[in-house]
């Protein structure tokens, strides 16, 4: 059974948010005429350090993203969220039954939508072309893919402030690319951070 990071009160209020798209607390940044980062809080319990998210993490591995990705738009009917799922290749497997050059599905917790809007929650960053990903996983009961462990907090981008330092709160479209991370939990995710690049050394193929 795939342990819940999810208080119940958090679990209702996140799926309010993912189906109505409606909150009194969501960050809304306009980007420029046409585009908007709209983040909302996803209310994730944090793991205390790095051992306690190794512990709930069945995969851990590096990969990166092949571009092919499918936008899963919210439906009330069917109680779906937003997400991305998108297509991952396998480099190195730390943990899991994985193998190298494996693609996998990851479900991302972001979309683009249709008018070019960034939906996220709690900050969460899209993977891009650019350079690996140190990925802590969950399998999803009756699904093909997998789940990022702890939202944020299971998905570090190995070209961007590789000693884990120095990831600010950005707001700015244009200027993601940059960014490995943008919500609330900055602190959290900088240590965590630190942590994985430390442990989970780059190797390459």
């Amino acid at each position: 059974m795939v342990k819940n990071r999810f208080s119940i009160n958090a679990t209702i209020l996140v799926l309010s948010l993912g189906l109505m798209f409606f909150t009194a607390n969501l960050i809304t940044a306009k980007a420029n005429n046409e585009e908007k980062i709209i983040s909302y809080p996803g209310h994730v319990i944090p793991y205390d350090d790095l051992r306690e998210l190794e512990k709930d993490s069945p995969i851990i591995v590096q990969a990166s993203f092949t571009g092919e990705r499918e936008t899963v738009y919210p439906n009330i009917t069917e109680g779906k969220l937003f997400r991305s799922d998108s297509l991952v290749e396998i480099h190195n497997v730390f943990k899991g039954d994985l193998e190298n050059q494996d693609k996998i599905i990851v479900y991302e917790p972001a979309i683009i939508d249709e008018d070019n809007n960034y939906v996220t929650i709690d900050g969460y960053k899209l993977m891009d072309e650019n350079g690996t990903y140190t990925l802590l996983l969950k399998p999803v009961k009756n699904k093909e893919g997998y789940a990022i462990s702890g939202m944020y907090q299971g998905k570090y981008n190995n070209n961007i402030q590789k000693n884990g330092k120095n990831v600010t709160r950005s707001l700015d479209y244009e200027a993601l690319s940059e960014v490995d991370y943008f919500g609330e939990n900055i602190d959290h995710f900088k240590r965590l951070k630190e942590k994985v690049v430390e442990k989970y050394e780059v190797l390459s193929d």
